[in-house]
């Protein structure tokens, strides 16, 4: 076997000449190389088969292989679905030729640049959905979307990969006796709990990913991947901070019960006006009355767009599929989960979004009701320019609030931060512009409800509800010590207008006065974009 870190010194089948490691996995290396008769890069996945298998294994992991390069051929004319060329054997092992693809990972993006924002995380939305229609429209189930598997080029292209766990209509079943395929975190409950699964599990396995992306972590994140398994059973999401209008999408692809969880229609028609910068429709039936709960599969007809844009028309009922019989490892799986999860559940269980925070005082707060108008819309501001967050402030202005020397790091248009050195001081600056007041309000409001929770998560974070920026505010603060060192870390959210701001910091110094010029200094700047 060659070595993952330098190419085999041959050409596969004397044609394709492997030039350096793109990449590896559990279960497979993936090469760029050279295909010297069309003289084109190309990407080759190497699958590695542990040398200790049996050949009823053996035989099944090169089946799986050929499985994903007939799911990924069948949809070559994608431009969001990778391109599979060819596929070889060679050593008795198979190896699948595809197109090179120059990008990122979303995985590796999220870890470089952080959270994304919510218009991004809406229009790789759209592309994965559009590429889920066509999979799912050929009877193919990806089920291992994560933000790994999607690679976005420096054009904007983004591209699903890795269909090496896919389902083909009309393929026999692989076992997979002893292994639990997909990843902790993201793969839909339904097949934890060893039903049968169909396109809303694809989807549930998309919200994880839009969720990790827009918020910088996977929604049942948590220590060890059993504790991930068991909260993914029987817990909700971890509270959003950041997600603003993508929340009520990604709630709805979340749904633990596939019948209830939103269709891919109604995550298109929700996540193509957040891409474009404007307020989403209400959350409900597509082209039918709004309603907080999506409409339970099975249980009555629905309405859906016409295809011919004539209003809507009446759909029979789906079926729920039948359950199938659960294997013997999986239960074996989900009995260690469900002991595990006895600590997890109670530690974890108040941390639901309906709960309400109580300040030192025992005064309990609320956010304003998402639906109730914004105070004094007449006289806000509408910001028609969309300002990029680094341009908010000047690195001189960021110098005054949390020292010098000051180092600017772009993010994203919408995400900013000035660090001070390698102290650890830092400030990160994130905008969401709005089409109204109202919509801007409706997303203050729900951050505003997570962060009043905060204390609740992190016992002695202080809340501050007067306003101090903007039309509206609300921060907290709290005291932390990590390796004898005192820091404090400071939230403030302000509405200004339709525009909202989060500043977060990280300080060695108590108090909001750095914040409070921070956010004073922001709303100042933004008068150039009205």
């Amino acid at each position: 076997m060659p070595s993952v870190s330098t190419p085999p010194s041959r050409f596969l089948v004397g044609r394709y000449r492997l030039i350096s490691l793109l990449g590896k996995g559990g279960m497979g290396t993936v090469w760029l190389a050279s295909d010297d008769l069309l003289r084109q890069h190309v990407a080759i996945k190497e699958v590695r088969l542990p040398p200790d298998l049996d050949e009823g294994l053996r035989a099944e992991l090169r089946e799986r292989t050929l499985r994903e390069a007939r799911a990924a051929a069948r949809l070559r004319a994608h431009p969001s679905i990778v391109t599979v060329h060819d596929i070889v054997i060679e050593d008795e092992r198979p190896w699948i030729v595809m197109e090179f693809v120059q990008g990122r990972s979303l995985g590796q993006i999220i870890r470089d640049q952080g959270p994304l924002p919510a218009h991004q995380v809406a229009d790789i939305g759209l592309h994965m959905l559009d590429a889920l229609g066509a999979a799912h429209g050929s009877g193919i189930l990806h089920r291992d979307i994560k933000p790994p598997n999607i690679l976005i080029t420096a054009e904007g292209r983004v591209v699903l990969t890795e269909f090496g766990i896919a389902t083909v209509s009309g393929d026999p079943s692989l076992t997979q006796s002893g292994m639990l395929t997909g990843t902790p975190g993201f793969v839909a409950p339904e097949r934890l709990r060893g039903e049968d699964d169909g396109p809303p599990s694809d989807l549930w396995s998309l919200g994880a990913t839009l969720f990790a992306a827009v918020e910088g972590q996977a929604p049942y994140a948590r220590e060890r991947p059993t504790a991930v398994l068991a909260a993914v059973l029987m817990q909700e999401p971890n509270p959003m901070r950041l997600a603003g209008p993508l929340a009520p999408v990604l709630t709805g692809l979340l749904e633990k019960d596939p019948a209830r969880r939103i269709t891919r229609e109604q995550a298109i028609l929700q996540l193509r006006p957040i891409a474009a910068g404007t307020a989403p429709p209400p959350l409900g039936v597509p082209g039918g009355p709004a309603s907080s709960t999506p409409p339970r599969r099975g249980t009555a007809a629905s309405t859906q767009p016409s295809p011919r844009g004539g209003g809507t028309q009446a759909t029979a009922p789906e079926p729920r599929p039948a359950s199938r019989k659960r294997s013997v490892i999986l239960g074996s799986v989900l009995a260690v989960v469900m002991v595990t999860a006895a600590g997890v559940a109670t530690r974890d269980v108040w941390l639901s979004p309906q709960t309400t925070a109580r300040p030192p005082g025992g005064t309990t707060t609320r956010a304003t009701s998402a639906a109730a108008p914004s105070p004094a819309k007449e006289k806000e501001a509408l910001y028609r320019g969309d300002p990029e967050a680094c341009k908010l402030l000047t690195d001189q202005q960021a110098g005054r609030i949390i020292g010098t020397p000051v180092k600017r790091q772009f993010q994203t248009h919408s995400g900013c931060m000035w660090m001070k050195g390698d102290t650890g001081v830092f400030m990160n600056l994130t905008t969401i512009r709005s089409a109204t007041s109202d919509f801007a309000h409706m997303v203050y409001s729900t951050t505003r409800t997570t962060m009043e929770e905060e204390p609740r998560r992190t016992p002695g974070t202080r809340l501050r509800s007067r306003s101090t920026a903007g039309d509206e505010s609300f921060a907290y603060t709290r005291e932390e010590v990590i390796v004898s060192t005192r820091i404090y870390r400071t939230q403030i959210l302000f509405r200004k207008g339709n525009m909202t701001i989060v500043l977060y910091f990280t300080l060695h110094t108590p108090g909001y006065a750095r914040a409070d010029l921070a956010a004073r200094l922001v709303e100042k700047n933004l008068e150039a974009f009205r």
